[in-house]
């Protein structure tokens, strides 16, 4: 039976319920010390005075500011996803203040709560400036950042003259708040340098290569002498990809005390310190016949960065690809600088954020035109790209809608809002369709197999708790024919083969490819030993005629065969190894445009005297191409639609407009959904084998699953009460 495919339970599950997976944070490290920080409390300014000297006297092993922490070079720029980058902004480098709770000083001791007693003997006056906070009032001062990740503005056809000559038009304003990453795991860093002058690190970090080549570039050392190692990641989400601030000054403060330093931030400081997803305003307009066709998209969007860096939030890239429209689409990205700490991805960075403003205006141009909103996206599905022009290489939306549609019983949906009740409750169906962009990028990967039949698979990917173990597993043992039991997998350590960051839900698709490939190098190998080797059974065979499975080759039309680890001990060999380098062309120089595709469906039910919403059920029909693991790919969908209600329903990181600080410091005061709030979930894999994205057919799952969850609930909650909520999150004064 084909180990891919199979709804295997993850290889890592035993060790996370006993507690022997070992995170960052529980590796312990001998003679290990520890460093706390201080960090600004205004927002905007610089220190005026920092008088260090109580800390200094307490007894512990060092206190550094700004007067005397090492000069660092510059981060890289720009920034991508092969590439390393950290916030732009370097830590201790001068007294100037940019954002609340940037650190200023850090002190070292042999014991915790010694270092985080002196931290706070640490005086410091300010010169405060006032800060500037993001609101619809500073989005006139928007600019035009320069490209980032993809161009910041895109135009195709004449959407404006599509959009005026429109028989039905749809113009409105929809926004998104800010919001934290609210990982289980702290971000935490253990910092070692040797004697010759070697960097050993444990780092909570998705990106080991990145991390290592910014490391060896701004602190100026050689990346042979970097060691970075992150075996399980206890939550990523995207937050973890970038090098922070903590991870450069334990780096540092590891040199100049000569111990090995661990700093772990605090709750309170993940609210500060490590990024977090930025809000938009996004105005979007949409032009249709009466027959629901598009004529034209104009989506803009202004988010947040800080005042030394220009991240973008690309909320309007998906409505490049999503839908065609006969006259044009042209979309804009802008940014107003401001006083707080970088932001970076966050499941699902982008799409999320415009999927909600995009499928929320699409509902409305239902309700417009008189059109059933499934009826709607099927008259304006399209196979080819509008944005580069290239056809998809496989795009099963209509699956997705028709298919999810049926599953959930949409065809029995009142659609006049209000219409539909049960006792007091208005009970509410809503849709919406997604596309998440698909990554090709380079991976490498070595499979050993053993004499005793086993084999060892070694790359740099990570696990993030989405089940890589396991699926990696499953690749190579259905490779080599072995049994999933027979295989090892090593991941997490940069003196691996290098792979690529685990984001963009690539890991599969691209470091799974560089697997499979060395694992199809390891059993050709053995296949020629079979063949041309010491005493060779299949002297008389050719390659193709030979099949392995259960750890054993055989010759076709024949009863001659042997094991792997005969076969290795009839050639005096330890071992076959392997190694592979999956280097594909990016995505955008390829023949075919790339995606992900989903339609999901929600039914709601809304108490119309408090305000209430309660999500009743939700059906999510995704293409993802091959499915390697049904049931982790469950998991990662049940997770994302998790995620996707905590967007529409509850999250949103408060920031004071005086202060210019983030008003959150932990879970009690951000919003996030328990078990209870959420009701079975019903998936479906409607995707095929997809050649163009992947030699394993896979195409990026994960984070796909989180993206229209919440305008397919705000869509439902319109349908409900006949009010329709722009502006995220659904609480209850918006609905009272």
């Amino acid at each position: 039976m084909s180990a891919i495919g199979q709804p295997i339970s993850r290889t890592d599950g035993s060790l996370k319920v006993t507690g022997r997976a070992r995170y960052t944070g529980d590796i312990r490290v001998s003679g290990a010390v520890h460093a706390a920080l201080v960090q600004s409390t205004i927002a905007s300014g610089r220190i005026a005075s920092i008088d260090t000297s109580a800390a200094e006297e307490a007894g512990v092993l060092g206190v550094f500011s700004y007067r005397n922490l090492p000069r660092m070079n510059p981060t890289p720029k720009p920034w991508s996803h092969l590439h390393p980058h950290g916030q732009g902004y370097l830590p201790l480098q001068d007294d100037k203040i940019h954002y609340a709770g940037q650190p200023i000083a850090m002190v070292v001791a042999s014991k915790l709560d010694q270092a985080v007693q002196a931290a706070t003997l640490i005086k410091v006056h300010y010169e405060v400036a006032q800060p500037v906070v993001f609101d619809a009032d500073t989005t006139r001062a928007a600019i035009d950042p320069p490209q980032f990740l993809w161009p910041v503005a895109s135009s195709v056809g004449d959407a404006d003259k599509g959009i005026a000559a429109a028989a039905v038009k749809i113009a409105e304003t929809y926004a998104t708040p800010d919001r934290h990453h609210n990982q289980m795991e702290p971000h935490a860093t253990t910092a070692m340098w040797d004697a010759d002058g070697s960097l050993t690190l444990y780092d909570t970090t998705q990106h080991l290569y990145g991390a290592r080549e910014l490391i060896a570039m701004v602190l100026g050392i050689p990346v042979d002498k970097i060691t970075i190692m992150c075996e399980f990641l206890g939550g990523g989400f995207g937050g973890k990809a970038y090098v922070w601030p903590h991870t450069l000054l334990a780096i540092l403060a590891a040199k100049a005390v000569r111990r090995p330093v661990r700093l772990q931030l605090t709750r309170a400081q993940m609210y500060s310190m490590v990024g977090h997803q930025a809000a938009t305003i996004q105005t979007i307009a949409l032009g249709a016949d009466n027959g629901g066709k598009l004529t034209g998209i104009r989506h803009e969007s202004i988010s947040p960065a800080p005042v030394f860096d220009n991240y973008i939030e690309y909320a309007a890239l998906s409505s490049r690809s999503l839908w065609a429209a006969s006259g044009g689409i042209a979309t804009n990205h802008k940014i107003v600088h401001v006083n707080r700490n970088t932001p970076t991805a966050m499941r699902s960075p982008h799409e999320a954020l415009g999927h909600f403003a995009l499928e929320s205006a699409m509902d409305e141009l239902a309700y417009a035109t008189g059109i059933d909103p499934i009826e709607l996206r099927l008259v304006n599905d399209t196979a080819t790209d509008p944005h580069s022009g290239r056809p998809f290489s496989t795009r099963a939306m209509r699956k997705c809608l028709i298919e999810g549609a049926a599953r959930f019983g949409w065809e029995s949906r009142s659609p006049t809002p209000r219409s539909m009740r049960e006792g007091r409750h208005l009970i509410s169906e809503g849709t919406a369709a997604e596309i998440y962009t698909h990554w090709r990028w380079p991976a490498k990967a070595r499979v050993t197999i053993n004499g005793d039949g086993s084999a060892l698979v070694e790359t740099g990917s990570h696990d993030l708790g989405t089940g890589t173990y396991t699926v990696m597993r499953q690749v190579a043992a259905d490779t080599l024919g072995v049994a999933p039991e027979k295989v090892t997998v090593r991941l997490g350590d940069t003196r691996l083969p290098p792979s690529h960051a685990s984001i963009g839900s690539a890991t599969m698709a691209n470091a799974g490819a560089s697997v499979l490939l060395a694992a199809e190098s390891a059993r050709d190998k053995a296949i020629r030993l079979a063949l041309t080797g010491r005493d060779a059974p299949f002297t008389r065979g050719q390659g193709a005629d030979i099949r392995v499975a259960e750890g054993t080759l055989t010759l076709a039309h024949s009863n001659v065969s042997i094991s792997y680890g005969d076969l290795l001990a009839r050639n005096g060999l330890p071992n076959l190894v392997a190694e592979a380098d999956y280097d594909p062309v990016p995505e955008h120089e390829g023949p075919k445009a790339i995606f992900s595709f989903s339609a999901v469906f929600a039914e709601v039910r809304v108490d119309p005297e408090l305000g209430i919403v309660r999500l009743n059920r939700f059906v999510g029909a995704y293409d993802a191409g091959r499915i390697i693991n049904p049931k982790t790919a469950r998991s990662q969908a049940i997770g994302g639609i998790i995620w996707g209600v905590g967007q529409v329903l509850l999250e949103q990181s408060e920031t004071d407009p005086t202060l210019g600080r983030f008003l959150n410091r932990n879970y009690s005061g951000y919003l996030v959904p328990t078990n209870a709030d959420i009701p079975e979930l019903d998936i479906l894999f409607v995707g095929d084998f997809d050649e163009e994205a992947s030699p394993l057919g896979a195409k990026g799952l994960g984070e796909l699953t989180a993206v229209s969850v919440a305008p397919a609930i705000a869509n439902a909650v319109f349908h409900a009460t006949g009010k329709r909520i722009r502006r995220l999150p659904i609480s209850l004064e918006k609905l009272m």
